[in-house]
């Protein structure tokens, strides 16, 4: 059984050979990870029996700008700055484009980015690459390409976004008209471009806090679910399956997710309110396959590695049950974890037989 047919085995909830295996991390870990088995990024891939693998499009539209101070502009004309400690590399938000908007007029004429700003023409040849392996789009192993509520809050300002959101409905939906618009064109390129070749549309925008939902259920159905349901559609019309990512305390609105014909939750926050995996699986478990789940904001950096493989064991034999399982950390690993309890993670999940 090669990895795809693994993976989609699950998917379709039965139980595979062994439970699929995906790995993403952030780049200080993915690299002390490479040079502690001594290979590179693909090898280590392997090593731990990853069973999915990631297509990126190539970015040739306009150069983007950087300013003097290390801030990074992306295609959207959000900017970004670097963060750099002993112990790891992040960056953060300090410019965001749409803040100071204050018409609908504005929101209008805002120069959006466009599909014909990227090079689709290889993506075929790029699955060839992985044939026999679980192909995705962007997101699913590389940080960025969010969803349309994470980029209202990064081309408004969190604090304006949600603001404009309760007061300021219109400039909010012609900003969604927009952002859908290019997210709609660019999976759709993609797919069409691929020829059937890819497996997952990878879609992260996050509606989950630590205790509850960062917006009201109202306020989702409303703005975002109209738009996910678009993507989740333009999916299965080419034979592909959406995963979507939303971090945090996301119970209330599975049910939503499910109606609306998802099939793949992601990351499976445990360390969230609500979040239990024998609640999820016991209420969601024969309509959603569920990819994630080993947290990495307590368990993986505070656990003990002998701890860390009984918490692998009892994921993979609580969600795994009958299929519908990806095994995976909740989130990127984060630098914070000791290396020994990532190879306790991965080791158990490679010999885990029920």
């Amino acid at each position: 059984m090669n990895s795809r047919e693994r993976v989609l085995m699950a998917l379709n909830h039965q139980e595979p050979d062994r439970i699929p295996i995906n790995f993403r991390a952030t780049d200080v870990i993915t690299q002390a990870m490479c040079k502690h088995y001594q290979t590179d990024y693909y090898g280590l891939l392997e090593l731990l029996k990853c069973d999915f693998r990631e297509v990126v499009p190539e970015y040739v539209g306009p150069e983007l700008k950087k300013y003097d101070d290390g801030t990074q502009f992306d295609y959207w004309g959000v900017g970004r700055k670097e963060l750099v400690t002993e112990r790891s590399r992040d960056v953060y938000i300090n410019y965001s484009p749409l803040s100071e908007a204050n018409t609908v007029e504005e929101v209008k004429k805002y120069n959006w980015p466009r599909v014909d700003w990227f090079d689709f023409s290889k993506m075929e040849a790029m699955c060839d690459k992985f044939t026999g392996y679980a192909i995705s789009s962007p997101g699913i192993h590389v940080e960025g390409y969010h969803g349309v509520f994470h980029q209202l809050t990064y081309m408004f300002g969190m604090e304006k976004a949600m603001l404009y959101m309760a007061m300021n409905e219109e400039m909010i939906e012609e900003a969604i008209k927009h952002i859908n618009k290019f997210l709609v064109d660019f999976y759709e390129k993609m797919l069409q471009a691929a020829n059937g070749k890819i497996d997952f549309i990878f879609y992260k925008d996050d509606y989950g806090s630590q205790n509850s939902l960062l917006i009201s259920r109202n306020m989702f159905l409303k703005y975002f679910a109209p738009t996910l349901k678009e993507l989740i559609d333009l999916a299965d019309s080419y034979g592909a399956t959406l995963i979507l990512h939303s971090c945090g305390s996301v119970i209330d609105l599975i049910p939503d997710f499910i109606e609306m014909g998802l099939k793949v939750l992601d990351p499976i926050q445990t360390s969230a309110k609500n979040m239990d995996i024998r609640v999820l699986k016991e209420r969601f478990g024969d309509k959603l396959t569920f990819h994630g789940a080993i947290d990495t904001q307590v368990t993986l950096p505070r656990s003990s590695a002998a701890e860390i493989k009984e918490i692998v064991k009892e994921t993979i034999n609580v969600l795994g049950k009958g299929g519908g399982y990806f095994f995976s950390s909740s989130h990127r690993i984060q630098p914070d974890t000791p290396l020994e309890n990532i190879i306790a993670m991965y080791e158990t999940a490679i010999n885990f037989r029920y």
